[in-house]
């Protein structure tokens, strides 16, 4: 049986700029995926809620069912994509970040499958790409459609293929993951689950020493032990004078100034 190993992705832009034509074409390639975040945008614009290409997406709201396109709620983690406290994004581009943890989400969710986010955001694009991840890339709509026409692998696509190697396990394993697609997209809990399984660090790794801290708590305790033996030597040669010296000699350390040895004496008037 042969399995079709692309999941696509689409982002708004890549709905909103074309027509019933690409989307159509676009659905011969694989599984077509919507995250949430972008079936919520198409809805508002086509319910005049937000801005964008009303009648483009009413019509696209009226044909979603027939192209069999799955609204998934997978979000991932990456580095370079967590928004800094700093920052004051724009809408679109808060938009475009969600969209992006989507797709390495979905890439991480399924790690035999090549993802596809098809993009007309040359900024998004960018960012997929930065993210150096093996089988995730972006492509615009207007490359997803000539790759529909002509059944010919994008290069950036053909490299996904490369990368994959020779694994015999990449076909059984796509199958299986393809089988089950449908009730996997249905439970966010368990890809929730997945992802932070793949974020979190392993319960068995080794914990690191902080040399640093053990440094300055030998120093802390060093200088504390050498003030409370002072304070005893000093008390001691107080309370018995002869048996201090006398100790004091045997040690073979350098005699001590007459200023600390001898008390000083009041001045006889």
């Amino acid at each position: 049986m042969t399995v079709n190993p692309h999941l696509l992705i689409l982002e708004t832009s890549a709905i909103l700029q074309t027509d019933i034509h690409t989307w159509k074409e676009i659905a011969k390639l694989g599984n077509c995926w919507l995250p949430e975040i972008v079936a919520k945008e198409i809805k508002n614009i086509a319910e005049g809620k937000a801005e964008g290409n009303e009648s483009v997406a009413r019509q696209f709201q009226n044909i979603q069912s027939q192209l069999n396109w799955q609204i998934t709620p997978i979000v991932g983690r990456h580095p370079d994509l967590v928004l800094k406290t700093s920052q004051n994004l724009s809408r679109k581009a808060k938009l475009n970040l969600t969209i992006a943890k989507s797709a390495i989400g979905i890439a991480k969710a399924y790690p035999h499958q090549r993802v596809i986010l098809i993009a007309d955001e040359i900024l998004l694009r960018d960012r997929i790409s930065q993210l150096n991840c093996q089988n995730l890339c972006a492509i615009p709509s207007a490359i997803a459609r000539q790759w529909a026409k002509t059944n010919k692998l994008p290069p950036i696509v053909q490299k996904l293929v490369t990368q994959e190697g020779n694994d015999p396990d990449n076909t059984e394993l796509a199958y299986e993951l393809n089988a089950n697609l449908n009730a996997k997209s249905s439970s966010p809990s368990n890809l929730v689950d997945r992802d932070s399984q793949t974020s979190s660090p392993s319960s068995n790794a080794k914990p690191k020493f902080n040399y640093r801290q053990i440094a300055l708590s030998l120093m802390k305790f060093g200088i504390t032990a050498t003030f409370i033996v002072t304070v005893l030597l000093v008390g001691w040669r107080l309370v018995q004078p002869q048996q201090f010296q006398q100790f004091w000699k045997k040690t073979g350390l350098p005699p001590l100034p007459k200023t600390i040895i001898e008390p000083i004496q009041p001045n006889k008037t």
